[in-house]
């Protein structure tokens, strides 16, 4: 059963590799809502194929596409502060054959990327650095790296494009965090458990092993709310204090953590990593840690079909409405 879905990302604009973010309505004189209206309608000529990297397009030109992956924009517009997309994206070679309903409408599709159509939204403040980017999600598949990624390399071949290279934007994107949906995922997740281990080191010293692993479950009693009340102490350190990772809960930290709710017999192992650990409905294994959290965030919308339009993004809006004053963010997203 497919599941459909978004998940929503802070992003922010930095000149080439520098590493100051700019304001989104002054990027060399544009507004950075006009600079991707223009790369996405770049995107749209043609299919974007592998990695938007040297070393992927060089793996392109040396084995062909097949089993790469492919992008292609297929509609933007712009709406008050709001740049809206359609995505398609596939892999090279991922299916075979698309069959009809008899056999001489089949069709071989072995040499092309079968895709899949996600929405995409840019919402944009009036003067800031941060803005929010909203990308649907099929399944457990998210377009948001192969996107960015192909917008910084488009970026950077419109800067190139005379004797001399001009300005060009990198854009940057971070999960927003949601204290209340992690701890219901957390809750409602499957195979909850917590996971505690020890690496060492091998008798050649060639490389490091999972010397030890130690699960407990948090269906015992009184586990799960400790293991709660630890995540959001993290989720909550590491919100107040963005900007300064030194200060943040460190993995440690964590270990020690998630250690003393199983018991004293283990907090006081030499243990080195740890993760509260879930299964969400799709069957998608996360990991909690200290340093990984946002990246667990999907918000579901429907299954087997996606939703209309207007209900997509009225999701996205609300819900990002919610996150914003933690994030710091004040974007006003148009009503429709």
């Amino acid at each position: 059963m497919t599941t459909f879905g978004y998940r929503l990302f802070g992003f922010q604009v930095f000149r080439g590799n520098r590493r100051t973010p700019l304001n989104l309505q002054d990027c060399g004189g544009e507004t950075y809502a006009e600079i991707a209206e223009r790369l996405l309608k770049a995107l749209s000529v043609g299919t974007a194929i592998g990695d938007p990297t040297d070393q992927g397009q060089a793996k392109l030109e040396e084995s062909g596409s097949i089993g790469l992956p492919a992008l292609r924009v297929d509609e933007v517009r712009v709406v008050d502060n709001t740049v809206r997309a359609t995505v398609w994206a596939g892999k090279f070679g991922s299916h075979e054959k698309a069959i009809g309903d008899d056999a001489d409408s089949d069709s071989d599709i072995s040499d092309k990327a079968a895709s899949n159509l996600h929405r995409v939204v840019l919402a944009f403040p009036d003067d800031d650095t941060m803005g929010i980017l909203a990308v649907e999600t099929i399944g457990r598949s998210c377009p948001i790296s192969p996107l960015t990624g192909w917008m910084k390399k488009k970026s950077r071949e419109e800067a190139t494009q005379g004797s001399d290279e001009g300005a060009w934007w990198r854009i940057s994107v971070e999960p927003l965090a949601d204290e209340e949906r992690l701890a219901e995922m957390i809750r409602e997740g499957q195979a909850q458990k917590l996971v505690l281990v020890k690496h060492s080191v091998t008798a050649g010293r060639t490389r490091e092993v999972r010397d030890v692993e130690i699960t407990a479950s948090l269906a015992v009693t009184g586990r799960m709310d400790e293991a709660l009340k630890v995540v959001r102490g993290w989720y909550r350190r590491n919100r107040e204090e963005a900007g300064n990772p030194d200060s943040a809960v460190s993995t440690a930290q964590g270990v020690r953590q998630l250690a003393a709710i199983v018991g004293p017999q283990v907090e006081s192992m030499d243990l080195d990593d740890g993760w509260v650990e879930i299964q969400d409905p799709d069957g998608q294994v996360k990991r909690v840690k200290p340093n990984q959290m946002t990246e667990v965030f999907t918000y579901r919308l429907s299954e087997d079909q996606p939703v209309v339009t207007p209900a997509f993004y009225a999701a996205v809006r609300e819900t990002a409405l919610g996150l914003q004053p933690a994030a710091g963010v004040a974007i006003e997203w148009p009503v429709s």
